[in-house]
């Protein structure tokens, strides 16, 4: 995939001037199909590559538009900025009760600052000058029977940003499941979960209270959540 991004100057009359801008993104994907006791097994293989106003990507979206970062102090532009994303994932159908689904996201990006800690964006907020998040997990869909699966889920989160300590977090996910359409296949869709999860938070994202479930119950080491949710694709 490639793409080019570009905006014009900002008109005469608004309150503050910024030059003509552009960006522009490169990215491929290797896809695999894997032989294993049913079919529908692949390995996907992707990397992405975004520069300048195109650095978008925050959290492993393919937003390459939203902009990440400070604008250069001297040229007023994103020359300079960065965003890199790797993605690993596969999909192993062991057989008619077992399906495994594995993946590993790597994303690195900065803005166009010259500064080593913080700097002012485009909306006058104060943000880190760079980033790197990674995410792994692996996902278990026990089959019950046609209309009654059990999902089980281990994930690993990290985030730095900036020169600050990474913020970490160890999720484990046990999802009893039901599929109104009898589908014996992880993209059976509608799902009616019934979902429980445990976090564990690191040092960094426990006393930074980094999580929104950490801005809301405190300073904590340990998460937990219970609740119900349905997931349908529309297409």
């Amino acid at each position: 995939m490639a793409e080019f991004h570009a905006v014009d100057k900002s008109g005469k009359h608004s309150v503050e001037n910024y030059p003509s801008d552009y960006g522009w993104v490169l990215g491929a994907k290797l896809n695999s199909n894997l032989k294993t006791r049913l079919p529908g097994s692949f390995n996907q293989i992707s990397l992405r590559y975004g520069s300048g106003i195109a650095n978008g990507g925050d959290g492993g979206n393919t937003q390459t538009w939203r902009t990440y970062g400070a604008l250069n102090e001297v040229t007023r532009t994103y020359k300079g900025a960065y965003s890199l994303t790797a993605v690993e994932h596969f999909l192993l159908n062991l057989s008619d009760r077992w399906s495994l689904n594995g993946y590993a996201v790597y994303t690195q990006s900065k803005e166009a600052q010259t500064v080593t800690t913080k700097a002012i964006d485009y909306y006058k907020r104060e943000i880190f000058n760079k980033k790197s998040e990674f995410n792994t997990g692996i996902r278990a869909t026990y089959y019950f029977n046609n209309w009654f699966h059990i999902l089980s889920e281990l994930h690993y989160a990290q985030r730095k940003d900036g020169t600050q300590d990474p913020a970490s977090m160890v999720k484990f996910v046990l999802a009893p499941t039901i599929v109104p359409t009898a589908e014996r296949s992880v993209w059976a869709r509608p799902h009616i979960r019934l979902i429980a999860e445990v976090s564990r938070y690191n040092d960094q994202a426990m006393n930074t209270l980094y999580s929104p479930f950490l801005q809301q119950s405190g300073s904590k080491r340990i998460g937990t959540y219970l609740g119900v949710r349905t997931e349908w694709w529309v297409f």
